[in-house]
């Protein structure tokens, strides 16, 4: 397309960009939404574009502590109207919840091939020293995919010369220019002298036909562990009338306190009254990893699903988004735990098989079905874990030694089968000191080697000295490359 026949469609919201003073000739005047004309007549730079620019108007303009879902997919569904005439979209708005809406849309927006760049500034055009102009002017640059650069087909929020996937994105300044980072996820695009656009981990256009999903349900809240946290507050908490789902945030990689009455009003919460809880991390930066320690590994017991690298704005909206496709606990648990728009670095697959209370040689464990779309040759881990794992009785030495063998698919193995098979994911041994344990077996290489995603998974646990063996809980978690 040339330069002069692109057009970008510029839709305002409100926020601090584009507002200017009431009174043209008062600078001390009230700051109101203004009209693009007079957005243009405080900077020279935006006649020297080299595309059209149409701007709409039509939605109410608000304060960005209002925004709402009605309001996200009310942006959705100008963009929708409007898809076939503009080479891409610049949104105004506020700072305060620009990556919520840059989120929701990212789930909003089926199959977009085209920019949808979101900006604001902490300072308005009216001020003399302002971050508004050049957030704007290359906003505009960038939906237009103008002067060469490459197409960006992603809701994406640009700041302080940073273009940022949306989803990925947090709010970390409230008033510096450097206002937005994205933790988990390097810039799509830094911009200096040259806008350099990394293409490489850009998403790629789907080239299917672009719609809009129109529901997102609110029934969802974030909340906080702490230190001292009451059972009763979590009782409270999961009580709200029409909750339909949890994002907790943890402290770490995903930890959360042990003690029975809190781990009781979770479960309870899940079984009972067929919550979604998912697990995410307080830390700015980093990832949850169910299981490496005990405190998440009870948390993956009782059904607490892994939130991986997801920003708290990112699980939450992509929770709204889930329900409101009108899926069930078990699909949007399923769900979360998969890359969908390029929130998350892995597709996460649990395996929660049942307690082996009872002490036996061997355990053959119930299958578990592999969701659609697993892709064993994008495997990146694959662990393991038994929780309190014991040993009690058996023959030979009077030493307790903990010997097992782990076998995937395998059911027939017992203490004869070879360890050298491809099933073998892997040999347990460890001192016992009569003492119930944890244990990891890394298994990564093996699980590439046997998992067949067209037939369940099933493990085998068999003892190698004759001694029976029991566990609180055993957990195979895979994780996988995303397709960016």
């Amino acid at each position: 397309m040339e330069e002069n026949s692109k057009k970008v469609l510029m839709i305002c919201t409100g926020g601090t960009i584009g507002m200017l003073p009431k009174d043209k000739n008062d600078s001390l005047s009230p700051l109101v939404p203004a009209s693009w004309d007079r957005i243009k007549d405080n900077s020279p730079a935006f006649d020297q574009l080299s595309f059209e620019v149409d701007v709409d108007e039509r939605l109410r303009p608000i304060d960005s502590s209002d925004m709402n879902p009605e309001y996200w997919i009310s942006i959705a569904k100008k963009i929708r109207d409007d898809y076939e005439k503009y080479s891409g979209f610049v949104i105004l708005h506020g700072t305060d919840t620009m990556t919520y809406t840059a989120t929701a849309l990212s789930f909003l927006l089926e199959n977009l091939d085209k920019p949808v760049i979101i900006t604001g500034s902490q300072l308005p055009l009216a001020k003399a020293r302002n971050d508004a102009a050049q957030n704007l002017v290359t906003a505009l640059m960038l939906a237009a995919s103008a002067d060469g650069l490459p197409t960006v087909p992603e809701v994406c929020i640009l700041f302080n010369n940073t273009l940022l996937r949306g989803n990925r994105s947090r709010k970390i300044s409230s008033s510096g220019f450097a206002g937005f980072q994205s933790p988990n996820y390097r810039p799509l695009a830094e911009i200096g002298e040259h806008i350099k656009i990394d293409t490489k981990i850009v998403r790629k256009d789907t080239a299917k036909g672009f719609f809009i999903n129109e529901f997102l349900d609110p029934n969802v809240m974030v909340f906080d562990i702490f230190p001292g946290i009451s059972p009763t507050i979590l009782r409270n908490v999961f009580a709200i009338e029409g909750l339909k789902g949890v994002i907790l945030r943890t402290y770490g990689t995903g930890n959360a306190p042990t003690n029975e009455d809190f781990l009781k009003e979770i479960e309870f919460a899940i079984t009972k009254k067929n919550l979604a809880v998912v697990n995410i991390t307080q830390c700015a930066q980093g990832m949850v990893e169910m299981g490496l320690y005990d405190a998440s590994a009870q948390l993956s017991r009782i059904g607490v699903i892994s939130g991986v690298d997801m920003t708290p704005e990112a699980a939450l909206v992509k929770m709204m988004f889930l329900l409101g496709q009108g899926y069930d606990t078990t699909t949007v648990k399923e769900q979360m735990q998969k890359d969908l728009r390029g929130e998350q670095s892995v597709n996460v697959f649990n395996f929660i098989y049942e307690r082996g209370g009872t002490k036996e040689t061997v355990f053959k464990l119930a299958t578990k079905q592999l969701a659609a779309g697993f892709v064993k040759e994008k495997i990146v881990t694959a662990n393991i874990r038994f929780d309190a794992i014991a040993v009690k009785g058996g023959t030979g030495a009077e030493e307790k030694d903990l010997q097992a063998t782990v076998f995937m698919n395998y059911p027939s193995a017992d203490a004869t089968t070879s360890v050298d098979i491809p099933q073998c994911l892997g040999v347990i041994e460890k001192k016992y000191d009569g003492q119930s344990t944890d244990y990891v077996l890394e298994c990564t290489r093996k699980v590439r080697q046997v998992i067949d995603p067209s037939r369940p998974v099933q493990l085998t646990v068999v003892s190698r000295n004759g001694k029976d063996i029991s566990w609180d809980g055993a957990f195979l978690s895979i994780y996988t490359d995303v397709d960016i």
